[in-house]
C-alpha cells in the first residue's frame, strides 16, 4: 500500500492526524505496524503533509494499519454519537419451487427489494475487539443491546487486502464484512452507514455513495420462498403418444404456472425439463410402448437408416410391397407379422430414463 501516511499512533496509542501534530520527530509518534518513530513533515505547502519513518525505510503495512485502527474509531463512533446509522442489503423473495424446479427458465425466479434499517433503533452499544459468541476470534467491532440481551449482536470486520477467513464469517452469527481502500471509504461509511456493495445497480444512488467499497452481509436474513405468484416463461421438450401409436417429440415453451397438455386425446405427454431434445425421444416413444404395448415401426429392428441417406425404410420393404421411396406409414406396425421389437434400443432407453429424477420431467 503505497499511500501517504497522513495518521499515525501517539504515545497514548491514540489515532492523531497529521496537522494536528508538531514537526519533525517533536511529534513523538509511531508506526501503528512497525512501531518506529515517525517525522511528521507538516511545515510546507507544496507538498502533501504526511508521516514518514525517522529511518527513512517505510514500511509497508503502515498505511494498511492505521486505515484498519482507524475505521474501528470512526465507524464506532459515527454510530455512538448519531440518532442515525443504517444498514442496508437487497432482499430476494424466491418462487417455492425454486430449489426445486429443473425447467429451463430466463431469470432468477424471484422478486428483490431494498430493506434498511436504522441500527440504534436496535442496538445502544458498541466496543472494539470483542470475542465472538460462538467462536474463539476477535471482531473488529460488536454492535449490541445493553438493555436486550436477547437481541443478537452484530459484528463488523473491516479488511483492506485480506478478507476475513470463510470460518469467522460462517460461525459468528450476524457479521458485516467491509472493504475499505482509502480514508474516503471509512468517510462514506460514517455518512451513509453499511450498504450491500451490488445494490448501487439497482438504484439511484448519488455519486459518493456508488463508491462504497465491497459490503457483504452474513447471517441475515435476507431471502425466502414465499413468492408464491412468480410465474415465467420456461423451455422444455414435450413428447406427445397417441393413440394411433404414433409419437412426436419437440421443442415447446410455457408460463410455468399453466403448463399443461396439448391435446386431451393423447394417450400420454411428458414435459422434460430441458431444451435439448437429443436422447429424450428415444427415452420417451420405448417408455410409451412399455406402458401401452402398441406397435409401431420405430420400435422394430427391421426399420433401419437407408443407405442412400434417404432416412429410415423396411428393409423388408419387397416383401411387404411397399414403396421403397414413399411416405412409411410406422403406424402399420400395428398389424405386421414382422414386428421384431428390438429389445437391446429398448433397454438402453429405459435405463438412461430410469437415471433421470422426478425434477427431470412432468408427466402430464
Amino acid at each position: 500500500m503505497s499511500s501517504l501516511l497522513k495518521y499515525a499512533l501517539d504515545r497514548q496509542n491514540n489515532i492523531v492526524y497529521i496537522d494536528d501534530v508538531a514537526k519533525g520527530l517533536a511529534c513523538d509518534c509511531h508506526c501503528p505496524s512497525c512501531n518506529e518513530r515517525l517525522v511528521a513533515k507538516n511545515g510546507g505547502s507544496k507538498r502533501v503533509h504526511h508521516f514518514a519513518h525517522a529511518s527513512g525505510i517505510e514500511c509497508e503495512n503502515a498505511y494498511e494499519s492505521i486505515l484498519h485502527k482507524l475505521a474501528k474509531v470512526e465507524v464506532r463512533d459515527a454510530f455512538l454519537n448519531n440518532d442515525v446509522f443504517n444498514i442496508q442489503f437487497e432482499y430476494r423473495s424466491y418462487c417455492p419451487m425454486f430449489k426445486s424446479c429443473g425447467f429451463v427458465r430466463y431469470g432468477d425466479c424471484c422478486t428483490t427489494s431494498i430493506k434498511k434499517f436504522n441500527l440504534k433503533d436496535y442496538y445502544d452499544s458498541c466496543e472494539q475487539e470483542v470475542q465472538y459468541d460462538s467462536i474463539n476470534r476477535r471482531s473488529d467491532l460488536k454492535f449490541f443491546s445493553s438493555k436486550d440481551l436477547r437481541l443478537p449482536p452484530i459484528y463488523i470486520e473491516f479488511f483492506v487486502t485480506h478478507a476475513s477467513d470463510d470460518y469467522k464469517l460462517h460461525k459468528g452469527g450476524r457479521i458485516i464484512e467491509v472493504q475499505i481502500e482509502s480514508e474516503a471509504d471509512i468517510e462514506r461509511i460514517v455518512k451513509y452507514g453499511l450498504t450491500e456493495s451490488f445494490m448501487s445497480r439497482h438504484m439511484n444512488y448519488s455519486v459518493e455513495e456508488k463508491n462504497i467499497r465491497d459490503v457483504v452481509f452474513y447471517g441475515f436474513k435476507n431471502e425466502d420462498y414465499e413468492a408464491l405468484n412468480l410465474n415465467q416463461e420456461i423451455l422444455f421438450s414435450r413428447y406427445i403418444l397417441y393413440a394411433s401409436g404414433k409419437s412426436q417429440c419437440y421443442q415447446d415453451a410455457s408460463n410455468c404456472k399453466k403448463l399443461s397438455k396439448m391435446h386431451g386425446y393423447s394417450l400420454m405427454e411428458i414435459c422434460f425439463h430441458t431444451d435439448v431434445a437429443f436422447g429424450i425421444y428415444d427415452m420417451a416413444k420405448y417408455l410409451g410402448y412399455k406402458r401401452f404395448g402398441i406397435k409401431n415401426c420405430l420400435y422394430c429392428k427391421n426399420y433401419v437408416d437407408s443407405y442412400e441417406g434417404i432416412g429410415k425404410l423396411c428393409r423388408l420393404y419387397k416383401r411387404l410391397g411397399i414403396n421403397k421411396y414413399g411416405n412409411h406409414d410406422t403406424a402399420r406396425a400395428k398389424e405386421c407379422k414382422y414386428f421384431i421389437l428390438d429389445e437391446q434400443e429398448m433397454t438402453d432407453s429405459l435405463r438412461a430414463f430410469d437415471c433421470l429424477s422426478p425434477s427431470d420431467y412432468t408427466e402430464l
